[in-house]
């Protein structure tokens, strides 16, 4: 017969054979208990967050914020450039967003203090999926943007509640 793993036990018309008992029963460890691994227990204060604090750079200038939307409310009351009423005013999805993003970043680049972005066909070449910001977190909070509720007045309201159906 065969001889089995530890813990496997085997069964058949000719009977039943058992394998070594588990290795892991902590009997010759010196210890009565199994390690507590639960994440409150003692020894985890110690175990550092990976997670890097997130920079978003400005679409128009080097200043950094900590998140999409500071940055986006940052360009609409500091710098007059509203980033959502674009995207709404073209109606861009993900993607052509990121290709709008890539172009702002890339005209700024190329010296343009506010780039042209009454034509969607100025940021319909796929290059602009490639980013233009080496690792720009922004690109990762563009669906952050979606949870953004719309500034509407009176009348409006009510035009942009239809929209929503």
């Amino acid at each position: 017969m065969p001889e089995l793993p530890h813990g496997w036990r085997m069964r058949n018309s000719a009977g039943e054979v058992e394998g070594p008992p588990p290795e892991d029963d902590y009997s010759d460890s010196g210890s009565e208990e199994p390690f507590d691994i639960k994440p409150d227990s003692e020894g985890w204060d110690d175990v550092e967050d990976d997670s890097e604090p997130v920079s978003i750079q400005c679409l128009l200038t080097d200043e950094k914020f900590p998140s999409a939307k500071a940055m986006i409310e940052h360009c609409k009351d500091k710098l007059g450039f509203d980033f959502v009423a674009i995207q709404q005013q073209h109606k861009l999805d993900f993607y052509s967003s990121i290709k709008l993003v890539n172009y702002i970043r890339a005209e700024v680049k190329a010296g343009k203090e506010k780039p042209d972005v009454s034509d969607p066909t100025l940021w319909a070449d796929d290059k602009y999926l490639q980013p233009t910001l080496e690792d720009d977190a922004l690109l990762f909070g563009l669906d952050e943007l979606d949870d953004t509720p719309l500034a509407v007045d009176g009348d409006d309201a009510e035009a942009g509640d239809e929209r929503k159906a």
